[in-house]
């Protein structure tokens, strides 16, 4: 544009002649930077739209658990005794390892999970790691465990009489740490939330119904260091 007015003016100082040659030229100066504009004008969404889609599938990607990213999925592959079970599953349909009512597959919209399991006659451990597609949803997650502990916290008669207790758990954006209390044996369960992911770490063991912190501290060490671990991942702690 400031080359079209500059040509004008310089017209207006000169011959009909060069005023008609200037004009002709300003005309073609006109059309060259309408050109121009018209090219720029043109490339401007193209470059917006290409940063758009950019973006898009930026926010768009799947999340993943990288491999090796549970703190005892290396033991899968390790030795074990004939009567030791040991299982790695990446299940979107798995239940949360903290699970009192018993449901049979996860409805929670998850977006990757993946589960350690160690079973050795009455000794159980696990390992859980829940992506959520976002912090509302792993919020909703930890809701319906509270929910699922106050509806289904005991029951059972005889042999299968069970009852649970839980407490907050100062880890991460929120934890709790839960004894489970069943006719033949007890679990301790520390489950912690940090941004859109949730943990869970699952020992049969000796607990108490005060659920002192120092009989949950194995599980409460390991929910610390994944919870930290965790906000190396892509998104989940904003």
């Amino acid at each position: 544009m400031r080359r079209v007015l500059t040509s004008v003016v310089a017209a207006a100082a000169v011959t009909v002649t060069a005023t008609v040659t200037s004009a002709s030229q300003a005309g073609a100066s006109q059309a060259g930077a309408s050109q121009a504009g018209a090219s720029q004008a043109g490339a401007a969404p193209v470059a917006h739209v290409a940063a758009t889609v950019a973006d898009a599938s930026h926010m768009s990607a799947p999340a993943v658990l990288p491999k090796g990213f549970l703190l005892n999925e290396a033991k899968v592959n390790g030795p074990r005794r004939p009567w030791e079970h040991l299982k790695l599953t990446d299940s979107l349909k798995k239940p949360l390892e903290v699970n009192p009512c018993g449901r049979r597959a996860a409805r929670d919209g998850r977006s990757a999970s993946r589960t350690f399991t160690y079973l050795a006659e009455t000794v159980y451990r696990s390992e859980q790691v829940v992506l959520y597609p976002s912090e509302r949803a792993a919020k909703a997650a930890m809701r319906s465990v509270r929910a699922d502990l106050a509806e289904c916290g005991s029951g059972g008669r005889g042999h299968d009489r069970y009852s649970y207790r839980w407490k907050s758990t100062g880890i991460g954006d929120e934890a709790i740490r839960i004894g489970g209390f069943f006719f033949e044996n007890r679990s301790r369960t520390v489950i912690v939330r940090r941004g859109s992911a949730v943990a869970v770490y699952v020992r049969t063991g000796l607990v108490t119904k005060s659920l002192p912190v120092s009989q949950f501290r194995p599980l409460i060490k390991d929910a610390r260091t994944m919870a930290a671990k965790l906000c190396g991942l892509p998104g989940v702690c904003g």
